[in-house]
C-alpha cells in the first residue's frame, strides 16, 4: 500500500513542478517581450517629442510631461504583463 502512495505521490509531484516551472518559464518570456515592446514605444514617443519647437520642449520639460508619459507607459507595461502571465500561468495548469 504505502508503494502505491509513493508513486501516486510522486506523479502529482512532478507534474505540478512541471506546470510551476513552465508557467514561470512563460512569465519571464513574456516580460521582457512587453518590456521590449514598451521601452519601443518609449522611446518613439520620445523621439517625437523632442522634435518639437525649443520653447515647446522646455515648457514641457517644466511641466515634467516626459517623466509623466514614462510613468504611464511603465504602468502599461506592468498592466500587460500582469495579464499575458495570467494567460500564461494559465496555461501551463
Amino acid at each position: 500500500m504505502p508503494a502505491i502512495l509513493v508513486v501516486i505521490l510522486s506523479s502529482f509531484l512532478s507534474s505540478l513542478v512541471a506546470k510551476v516551472l513552465l508557467g514561470a518559464g512563460l512569465a519571464v518570456v513574456t516580460f521582457y517581450w512587453v518590456n521590449d515592446l514598451v521601452f519601443a514605444a518609449q522611446e518613439q514617443m520620445q523621439g517625437l517629442l523632442y522634435n518639437l519647437p525649443s520653447d515647446v520642449v522646455g515648457l514641457l520639460g517644466i511641466l515634467k510631461i516626459p517623466q509623466a508619459l514614462s510613468v504611464v507607459m511603465s504602468g502599461i507595461g506592468t498592466a500587460t504583463f500582469i495579464r499575458t502571465a495570467k494567460v500564461a500561468i494559465g496555461k501551463a495548469s
